[in-house]
């Protein structure tokens, strides 16, 4: 079974392993399925954050088209299962070399 967490815009990027990547949305209280499920979800190290780039340690393709991401250190369980955070929340960050401001992807 596919469960993604907290779908919010149909625009998305196009994620990769190794991409960087900041959270637009943080809002994590809406859900793609209902809230039964919203309950179960665990975040045993918390939610996401404003203004933290976080690292995709993997991706997961479904079979509509979306992409779900794996954050290396915030897992979403889901019962005994990781589940992906919802690629829409996502937007890739530039790094301009020796700066440590980073640029949204546009």
């Amino acid at each position: 079974m596919d469960i993604f967490i907290f779908l919010l815009s149909k625009t998305m990027e196009i994620f990769a392993p190794g991409d960087r990547v900041v959270a637009i949305n943080i809002d994590v209280s809406v859900a793609l399925r209902p809230l039964a499920i919203l309950k179960e979800i665990r975040l045993p190290d918390g939610t996401l954050r404003k203004n933290t780039v976080y690292h995709v340690e993997r991706v997961k393709l479904t079979s509509d088209g979306l992409q779900g991401l794996f954050i290396t250190g915030l897992p979403a369980f889901y019962g005994a299962s990781v589940i992906a955070w919802h690629g829409s929340r996502f937007r890739k960050v530039d790094f301009l070399s020796g700066q440590t401001a980073n640029k949204l992807r546009r």
